[in-house]
């Protein structure tokens, strides 16, 4: 009797117990390192005005994006930054369709800042960022999406930043996710788009602030990151061997910069386009985790720190969290309606899955109420409008 409910205890507590623990413990962990980034950071970074004003590059990467690289540069044309300190350059990486006569019609247009056209014989996104990075002769870097549009406010936020803290190597800004097309009326890919938001918004606005605050920030987003130009020249740039170029150059300046560090700046926020399809969203993610793994096993001093440490990256924790403990969480989703042909009655399966999904609930709760406290303007109202989220 004694060994039957020992081993009841431990079969429920490793599948139920233990991942709601540690994702209760992450989850306040996360609060309170935002609360932190909030109080000091931010703070000070808005009552700080800039007085001079250092030279940016900015570097677009571009492969068939004829319908969104415009308002790509539209939005770099708005910036508040001081644009003859801009030289903006768009690295076509083999593109087949009119992306190149987009560029010219919109590098007619008037700019105080430089911009200019790099044509590539072939493809590849490290390839073309690395191209454009050669090309700079700035003060700072700055990386962005040809299907992202920066907040008028972004690049001066980010060099703001930098001028605070000598000791900023490298930084990612808030990446948000933009409102579904309005002629887009599918009920599903509005539902996934305003998903996909919450998802982001809460990653970013309470996530990286935490690992921030932490030192255990392990991607630079690929759709706008930020770079000391020196620091940049001495790494070995964007690379081919992973699938996640942005988080490999990441953990190079970690290495090679230990007296430096690498953080989110909150206020200085860029905008996606939602993924248009389940296929799309799906292939998304298999790629991050493959990355991710990838440039795990290209830095493997990572792996023997202390996954138990707050401060610092340890690709452990990131492996517990992101792969080992996320299994439970799946096998659950099928596993829970064969624990009654397994023995069990089906009011314990029934009482299991209720409680199971209520703790989830409690904790995505938490999550969206604190985003919505650290979110301001459009995001708050979006916030507001998708309070539905957090129960599915």
């Amino acid at each position: 009797m004694t060994g039957n409910l020992l081993g009841f205890f431990i079969f429920w507590g490793i599948w139920l117990l233990v991942p709601l623990m540690i994702d209760g413990t992450t989850a306040i962990s996360y609060f309170i390192g935002a609360w932190k980034y909030e109080r000091s950071h931010r703070r000070k970074r808005a009552a700080f005005q800039l007085e001079s004003f250092p030279s940016v590059a900015v570097i677009v990467p571009v492969f068939n994006g004829e319908s969104y690289l415009a308002n790509c540069l539209a939005a770099l044309r708005a910036q508040t930054y001081p644009l003859d300190k801009l030289h903006v350059v768009v690295v076509d990486n083999h593109s087949t369709d009119a992306t190149r006569e987009v560029f010219h019609v919109e590098q007619a247009k008037p700019f105080d800042g430089r911009m200019e056209l790099i044509s590539l014989a072939f493809r590849g996104k490290a390839w073309a960022l690395n191209a454009g990075i050669y090309m700079a002769d700035s003060d700072f870097v700055c990386n962005v999406d040809s299907d992202t549009l920066l907040r008028e406010d972004a690049i001066y936020n980010m060099v703001r930043a930098f001028v605070m803290d000598p000791k900023l190597a490298a930084a990612t800004g808030t990446v948000e996710v933009m409102r579904p097309a309005r002629d887009d009326i599918h009920p599903l890919r509005k539902a996934m788009a305003e998903a996909e938001f919450v998802e982001y918004h809460v990653a970013f606005r309470i996530g990286r602030q935490f690992q921030s605050v932490t030192k255990s920030l392990f991607t630079l987003a690929g759709a706008f990151s930020f770079f000391r130009k020196e620091v940049l020249l001495q790494t070995s740039l964007y690379s081919n061997t992973t699938v996640a170029e942005d988080t490999n150059l990441t953990f190079e300046v970690y290495q090679n910069f230990p007296g430096m560090h690498v953080l989110t700046v909150a206020e200085a926020v860029a905008y996606v386009e939602p993924a248009p399809d389940l296929a799309s969203l799906y292939s998304q993610r298999v790629r991050w985790q493959r990355g991710e793994l990838e440039v795990m096993s290209l830095y493997p001093q990572y792996l023997r720190r202390n996954p138990f440490k707050l401060s610092g990256v340890s690709t452990v924790k990131s492996l517990l969290i992101d792969h080992t403990l996320a299994f439970p969480r799946v096998v659950w989703t099928f596993l829970f309606p064969m624990m009654f042909f397994m023995g069990y009655s089906l009011s314990l399966v029934f009482s299991a899955m209720v409680a199971m999904y209520v703790a989830y609930v409690a904790i995505d709760a938490l999550y969206m109420i604190v985003g919505f406290v650290l979110s301001e303007g459009e995001s708050r109202r979006r916030m507001r409008g998708a309070w539905w989220v957090f129960a599915i």
